[in-house]
């Protein structure tokens, strides 16, 4: 029972027939109407005489065939009756398994629908985006309000104790901070159907910035500040970066988020301070005190913006190719102007009055604002290069394939190197990726040639399915994919291609004699869906060799090509996929083809395998 729990837990193969193949190819397009359609399963399956169904985009089913069973109930067939028109088209499949257990699934396919020209394309944004900018806009206002303000209060209290004080802001800053991350944590719940991580880091800002909406002046500065340290490095975490980039994205977010919150809101609170004195001399020692540390928080904001700058843009075309691009190029303008102010305001402060110094303040604090709605823009916009329309199926590949894949975060990424060309496959684990009725998620991908720091211009060219030409070089370099997606944390995965690959049709034959003809071995496993998450701890078991072949999704023929590159040791690596089932193989033998380790990337886990042999 042990060995079954642990192979039904990595195999899609041990809990239902696997396809193997499809004819027209699952997710590519054909030039017209195919004479069949045709499903290769990797075991015998029963099926009734309707038991495939072909529907156009619209849902309406195309004439076919009855049923045909052929190869022992491995392959099923079922013929076109009718010319179909350009468009996507969706085979439903029903079929009994050797054990009993009914199986229905689909795939899709194209006729007559190319992918668009391969030029890079930019399309949408985020769901309600101008009340998301809004929102993000005013959550981070009321984080400078109150960190700002309890710096500058610390400020005016030891530099001109005698100052009269304006109105605390401490109750309605809490109060719209608190308010806005509310009413983001709705909107997230409507839109993702559930909290999710982002919904769980807005509580927690909603329930952190409640506090000095609660409290108001009974809090000291100190208290004040407290709170909103807390707050920022939870936002930093919601933030591209740290969902892209996990703790160092994080990082760079909240270092930015802190600085920017204390330049700009002690300058506030300085101003309202000067206000609050009619404008007097009083105030200037505080302002003497603060343009000696304001030179640091700008070197902070500039180089912390710039770290995150290059962490989410791949390439110094997406500036001005994308509206991301744009928007930052936008704001990057907005802090040099601070910066010249911020300049002539130190100059000025020990020769012009009083109220020309608050004057160029105001100004300062004006661009600052701007540049805080520019931020809410970027945070609101996809980073670059968004992908998220469905605007065509490619052709399947002609000639040499690389398959390869992983999990970025909680999504399967599968990626096929041809000739000129680079396709990426994307699957969410609750399976909306697929064809089935639901909404697909809003992916935000991009990838680079991580070598040349060349950018892959990604287009859309299906559900989950994006493509774009890349020239590559013969040797090895490295695919680097970054991801997220609406509802699920993705990440970056980085997939080795060496060209011109090596490929084979006998060396998985040859692997599966080799393996069932082993008596007993030992299979540690571990398998993980969310590559973010701590590793889950590792099962082993022993097993035979027939018992491990029926159990996973090569048992049998049709083989797909492999493509095979010498290891030291006489070993070899053999990578293939099963782009039906949306699985990717990699598979280390040694110089006889006993497997050395697995592993095996599907739509919703990553299974990895090192195997223990007696001699």
């Amino acid at each position: 029972m042990v060995p079954v729990l642990l192979f039904a837990t990595a195999s899609p193969a041990s809990a239902h027939p696997t396809l193997l193949s499809t004819t027209p190819a699952a997710g590519y397009s054909v030039a017209s109407t195919p004479s069949a359609i045709t499903m290769v399963f990797d075991e015998p399956v029963s099926v009734a005489p309707h038991g495939v169904r072909v529907d156009d985009g619209s849902g309406h089913a195309v004439g076919t065939s009855d049923v045909a069973s052929e190869q022992g109930g491995r392959r099923v067939v079922v013929n076109t009756l009718e010319a179909l028109r350009a468009g996507r088209y969706v085979v439903h499949w029903e079929v009994t398994a050797q054990d009993g257990d009914v199986v229905a699934a689909d795939f899709d396919f194209a006729v007559g629908t190319a992918a668009v020209e391969l030029s890079g394309a930019e399309s949408g944004s985020s769901s309600g985006f101008p009340l998301i900018a809004l929102l993000r806009w005013l959550f981070v206002l009321s984080l400078i309000a109150l960190l700002g303000g309890a710096v500058g209060e610390r400020i005016v209290h030891r530099a001109v104790p005698a100052a009269t004080r304006p109105r605390s802001l401490v109750r309605v800053s809490g109060a719209v901070g608190s308010l806005a991350a509310a009413s983001l944590l709705v909107y997230v719940v409507v839109a993702t159907g559930g909290f999710g991580r982002a919904g769980i880091l807005l509580a927690v800002e909603a329930a952190g910035l409640a506090v000095p909406a609660v409290l108001g002046q009974r809090m000291r500065w100190w208290m004040v500040a407290t709170t909103a340290l807390v707050v920022i490095p939870v936002e930093a975490l919601r933030n591209h970066l740290g969902s892209q980039h996990g703790v160092t994205g994080a990082l760079v977010v909240a270092i930015h988020l802190v600085a920017l919150s204390v330049w700009l809101g002690v300058l506030f609170h300085l101003l309202r301070v000067a206000r609050a004195n009619a404008g007097g001399a009083s105030v200037r020692r505080a302002f003497t005190t603060y343009s000696r540390f304001a030179v640091v928080l700008f070197f902070v904001v500039a180089v912390s913006g710039s770290v995150g700058a290059l962490m989410v843009v791949p390439s110094l075309g997406t500036l001005s190719s994308t509206a991301y691009g744009r928007t930052l190029l936008a704001k990057v303008g907005l802090v040099t102007a601070v910066a010249v102010l911020a300049w002539r305001v130190r100059r000025r402060l020990l020769s012009a009055t009083g109220s020309f110094v608050t004057r160029l303040v105001r100004v300062e604090i004006v661009v600052l604002v701007v540049v805080l709605a520019a931020s809410a823009v970027l945070i609101s916009l996809p980073s670059p290069e968004p992908a998220t329309a469905d605007l065509g199926y490619p052709t399947q590949a002609a000639g040499p394939v690389i398959r390869l894949g992983g999990l970025a975060g909680q999504i399967a990424v599968g990626i096929a190197a041809s000739e000129n060309q680079l396709e990426v496959r994307l699957h969410t684990p609750d399976g909306d990726t697929d064809t089935n009725d639901a909404k697909p998620p809003a992916f935000h991908l991009a990838a680079k040639l991580s070598g040349r720091g060349e950018a892959v211009n990604l287009q859309p060219c299906g559900r989950g399915c994006f493509v774009g030409p890349v020239s590559w070089t013969a040797g090895l370099e490295h695919v680097e994919v970054r991801v997220d997606a609406t509802g699920w944390h993705g990440g970056i995965i980085s997939f080795p291609i060496r060209w011109a690959p090596h490929l084979s049709r006998d060396a998985l034959p040859r692997v599966r004699n080799v393996m069932l003809a082993q008596k007993t071995f030992r299979v540690v496993e571990s398998i993980t869906s969310d590559t973010t998450a701590p590793t889950p701890a590792a099962q082993s078991v022993t097993i035979d060799g027939p018992e491990f072949i029926d159990g996973d999704p090569y048992a049998g023929p049709p083989d797909p090509d492999v493509v095979v590159e010498p290891r030291p040791g006489g070993h070899h690596l053999l990578t293939f996929g099963l782009p039906a089932e949306g699985i990717q193989v990699e598979l280390e033998v040694d110089a006889s083809y006993r497997i050395v380790h697995e592993t095996l990337a599907a739509p919703n886990h990553l299974a990895t395998r090192t195997f223990k042999y007696s001699r």
